[in-house]
């Protein structure tokens, strides 16, 4: 079995992904489970941290409130 990612490593691959929003075929898709993934292990605040710093925003996300 794989070992978990980190926190870091998730948002390192969001911040890699991002730039191919809209140009790369399944960037959104990966960043959405990327999203989620970081929902699921570190709460949905941290997830929403995630779609501020990197102004995912402008791209189609919204922050979700629990």
């Amino acid at each position: 079995m794989p070992l978990p990612e980190t926190l870091e490593g998730l948002r390192e691959r969001i911040a890699d992904e991002a730039p191919y929003v809209g140009s790369r075929p399944y960037s959104h898709n990966i960043i959405a489970l990327l999203l989620r993934q970081i929902a699921n292990a570190h709460g949905q605040p941290v997830a929403n941290q995630a779609i501020e710093d990197y102004d995912l925003e402008e791209l189609g996300w919204s922050k979700v409130t629990t």
